[in-house]
């Protein structure tokens, strides 16, 4: 219950700081996928279903295909292909499922584009796509190095006690 309410809450913040404080920076810098690194994240970290109902609300509130294939592909991935819990796995599994995730979108939206009229891309879709994808792999490894400094530094200053 506590890490639901907190996920909410962290949910809530990082689409607020997205959408109203990167947009607003200039470059390329503004299209960093700060969500989808985030779910990426709990994904693998938290738990499945949380990453994956992260980015199924992500998909919902962003009108964005991405993380709505990534919630179907992540699991798969981290249950099959990335299974420890560590860095290289998490860039591994980052860059495997942004690229199969936006390759799909692409190739969806072209569909979309040629067989019934209906534009669901961006003016630049891969010049777009391979942005977010530069940005993410630094992004990935930042974010974990900042998870991992937040729970050494909780877990050190909370002992428990053991039970006899």
């Amino acid at each position: 219950m506590k890490t639901g309410i907190f996920l909410g809450l962290l949910f809530v913040v990082l689409l607020l700081v997205e959408q109203s404080f990167l947009h607003a920076l200039f470059g390329s810098i503004a299209s960093t996928p700060l969500m989808i690194i985030a779910g990426m994240i709990i994904m693998q970290r938290v738990g499945i279903e949380e990453g994956a109902a992260w980015c199924i609300a992500l998909a919902c509130l962003s009108t964005n295909i991405i993380p709505l294939i990534l919630a179907g592909i992540g699991p798969i991935l981290i249950l099959q292909i990335f299974t420890t819990r560590s860095i290289y796995a998490l860039l591994g599994f980052g860059i495997t499922s942004y690229v199969v995730s936006a390759g799909a979108s692409l190739i969806i939206g072209a569909a979309l584009s040629l067989l019934f009229g209906i534009h669901i891309l961006s003016a630049h879709p891969y010049i777009n796509v391979f942005t977010e994808f530069l940005l993410l792999i630094p992004g990935l490894f930042l974010g974990i190095l900042l998870v991992r400094s937040v729970e050494r530094s909780i877990f050190t200053r909370i002992a428990f006690r053991r039970s006899t």
